[in-house]
């Protein structure tokens, strides 16, 4: 199982979140959040959006959100695949993959 991560453009996070939802992902968690990159130009604005997928699903997503997200200029984003060790699901007691 792995944990993806991605960091977006406030102004393009309805479009990217339309487009995890018609790719069929079981579901996703975001939060706001500001941030500068190297450009050091102030704190923009951002979205976060977290996703826990099996190991198959993850080039897809990626390649959902890389499109979605993507305008060409600084501060487009950033997406972040890592491990995820244990995943519980509170409501049923499931574990692993089957709480996703």
């Amino acid at each position: 199982m792995k944990k993806i991560e991605a960091i977006v453009r406030k102004e393009k996070f309805e479009e990217v979140c339309q487009a995890l939802e018609n790719s069929g992902i079981g579901g996703v968690t975001v939060t706001e959040a500001k941030g500068f990159g190297n450009h050091r130009n102030g704190l923009k604005p951002k979205m976060k959006i977290e996703i826990y997928v099996d190991e198959f699903q993850i080039e897809r997503i990626v390649d959902v959100i890389r499109r979605t997200a993507k305008t060409g200029t600084t501060g487009d984003g950033k997406i972040a695949v890592l491990d995820l060790e244990k995943l519980y699901k509170i409501r049923t007691g499931e574990e692993g993959a089957a709480a996703i």
